[in-house]
């Protein structure tokens, strides 16, 4: 648990980090107990007053930690050949700054990035700025033990200023520059629950779990190689209970689930990687939010939350120090509010091509077109004649149900596509989803001698699970490989010059409002082929793309809102970035928005069949 030194500034509230990152040479003398000053790396003899005003411009359009309440007391930190005295007289005598502090240079203190810190005594220590999670997407709040080296971390207390909402924590952008080894510095990420970080319990969203384990001692692989990268991780994001697919609000019993930012503000945020998506939806000062995908984990909060969400080719990503679903299907899912953003953290965090050179294939699978609504089949519409016009090509109608009749592989015998796949999927999901948490199950008897508790979804969920047996979870990957070779000879597979010999176009996401207050039903076994499992079982990459947005009438505002509507991409393995960049070229090639704002609307409202603003892009 950090110690919270909490600082209410008039610009806003901060977080003073406990580790002493620097030292003063003369103590700071003043009234306040951390008094917040502002450090100035000086390289130049000839630094003076009109360098350091166009220092403190520059902070202030670059950070958002940054803020007039530190520009009263300077702390110079003095580069080689500088008269660092003679540079503080000179300041001195312009009468702007009340106080100017030199920073000691000694082997234990390496020299500080410049930008807003809080001092005591002669201590110099980092400032974090506090944001009120009013979405209520974090389940626990993080700050890292040492900024230096960043293995564990504690629990960070600190409500808003109102006592409604848990805050977060971010450091100043200015403490870090991108680099090569480096790509992440500075990028605030949120991570799913079921990641696994040192220092942090791992709650699986439920108070029986949450009782019964410790903090964790390691961290997920994935989460370390982005903190390896120098990425800050400010919290758990929440999620439905064991990465299920609980909906709001009758179903979350335990934690009370985040609120969606987009329309009205009480849409269903969806199921699993909920916290995820409403955080990114909602706050601009979180650049990422990490979660999982295992039958739609990733995609259903992207598409409800309206951001670009990545499920990555499965096993491309360690999963180490994530709790399992379902181990077939189970892969790292990210999100972000630009395809931009989405490049630049795949490109540095998974070994996979980066290739602009794309397809001349676009499938147009029959089994799952047209959608029922006509308002999304027509943005659909829309989005696929901007990629058909950047490829060159027209859409290539195919439905896999009767192609797999015409020639289905030996294995299938007489049986259809879709009685082939009935159980395929929901015997190793049901029995991974029951079966991962016996341990738990026998732990928490153990040692309450009563059962934990689960509310009612996951009670139906394991009880559907409970007569499968480990025979019938091996048939199921048997069958799903059959199909996978099947599909990746027939339909869409790998190819050495643009790592995937076609992209198939898939619908995804709702477009009728689906409030929170809803009733909602107990989960039921559902068939294999679906645009849920598809991607999960032939383990391939999917990338989540919104294009648009469906106004509609709200019965909690009384006004008109809008609903994120989504698209999406599916390639062969490895085709993550080339997916993310067709995206981006064919949009851009459409001057249609790469990117996402947060807010009641995805994007600026526009007089078209997708409700989108045009304009120019990058």
């Amino acid at each position: 648990m950090a110690n919270s030194i909490v600082r209410i500034l008039p610009t806003g509230s901060y977080f003073v980090h406990p580790q002493e990152v620097g030292r003063l040479v003369d103590t700071a003398a003043s009234s306040e107990s951390w008094t917040p000053a502002v450090l100035l790396s000086v390289q130049d003899p000839g630094f003076g007053l009109e360098h350091a005003q166009k220092a403190l411009d520059d902070f202030s359009r670059r950070d958002d930690v940054f803020s007039v309440d530190f520009s009263s007391t300077l702390i110079l930190q003095s580069g080689q050949d500088v008269n660092i005295f003679g540079v503080a007289a000179r300041l001195v005598e312009s009468g702007i700054f009340r106080t100017i502090y030199i920073s000691e240079q000694d082997h234990k203190h390496t020299s500080l990035p410049s930008g807003p810190y809080f001092i005591q005594g002669q201590s110099i220590h980092q400032a974090w700025k506090l944001y009120d999670d009013d979405f209520d997407a974090f389940v626990i709040p993080t700050i890292v033990d040492d900024v230096f080296n960043p293995e564990s971390f504690s629990v960070l207390q600190a409500v808003s200023q109102k006592g409604s909402f848990r805050s977060i924590a971010v450091p100043s952008r200015l403490y870090s520059s991108p680099s090569k080894e480096k790509p992440l510095a500075g990028a605030r990420v949120g991570i799913k629950d079921n990641y696994d970080l040192k220092g942090i319990r791992t709650t699986m969203m439920n108070r029986a779990y949450n009782e019964l384990y410790p903090p964790r001692t390691s961290t997920a692989d994935y989460a370390a190689k982005l903190i390896e990268l120098g990425a800050v991780i400010v919290g758990k994001t929440k999620m439905s209970a064991f990465a299920s697919a609980e909906e709001p609000t009758d179903q979350w019993i335990d934690y009370h689930c985040p609120f969606n930012p987009r329309g009205d503000q009480y849409q269903t945020p969806s199921c699993s990687s909920t916290g995820a998506g409403a955080s990114l939806a909602g706050y601009s000062w979180l650049d990422h939010s990490i979660g999982s995908d295992t039958s739609g984990s990733i995609r259903l909060p992207a598409a409800f939350n309206g951001l670009f969400g990545l499920r990555t080719s499965y096993g491309i990503a360690s999963r180490r120090g994530i709790v399992p679903s379902c181990n077939e299907f189970d892969t790292v899912g990210t999100l972000h509010r630009s395809l931009k953003d989405a490049k630049h953290l795949i490109t540095a965090t998974l070994d996979v091509p980066d290739s602009s050179q794309f397809p001349k294939r676009l499938i147009y699978p029959l089994d799952f077109f047209p959608q029922e609504d006509a308002e999304q089949q027509a943005m659909t519409e829309a989005f696929i004649s901007i990629v058909e016009k950047f490829l060159g090509v027209e859409r290539a109608p195919i439905s896999i149900t009767d192609t797999w009749a015409s020639n289905p592989p030996k294995e299938a015998g007489t049986k259809t596509l879709q009685e082939f796949l009935e159980m395929s999927a929901v015997w190793p999901m049901y029995y991974d989803t029951y079966h991962t948490f016996d341990n738990f199950r026998q732990d928490y008897l153990a040692k309450y001698g009563k059962p934990p508790f689960v509310g009612p979804y996951m009670r139906k969920r394991w009880s559907i699970a409970v007569p499968f047996k480990k025979e019938e979870r091996a048939q199921g990957v048997a069958e799903m490989k059959v199909f996978r070779t099947w599909f990746e000879n027939k339909i869409m597979g790998q190819d050495s010059d643009t790592v995937t010999n076609a992209v198939m176009i898939m619908p995804f996401g709702a477009a009728t409002p689906k409030y929170r207050d809803d009733t909602n039903k107990l989960p039921s076994v559902v068939g294999s082929f679906s645009v849920f499992y598809l991607p999960a079982v032939l383990q391939l990459p999917t990338l989540i793309i919104p294009i648009g947005q469906k106004p509609y009438d709200s019965r909690i505002s009384g006004q008109k809102e809008y609903l994120p509507i989504v698209s999406s991409f599916m390639g062969a393995k490895g085709s993550d970035v080339m997916l993310i960049n067709l995206a981006d070229a064919a949009l851009k090639s459409a001057k249609w928005p790469t990117e996402v704002k947060t807010g009641r609307e995805a994007f600026v409202i526009g007089d078209n069949v997708c409700n989108v603003m045009r304009g120019n892009t990058e």
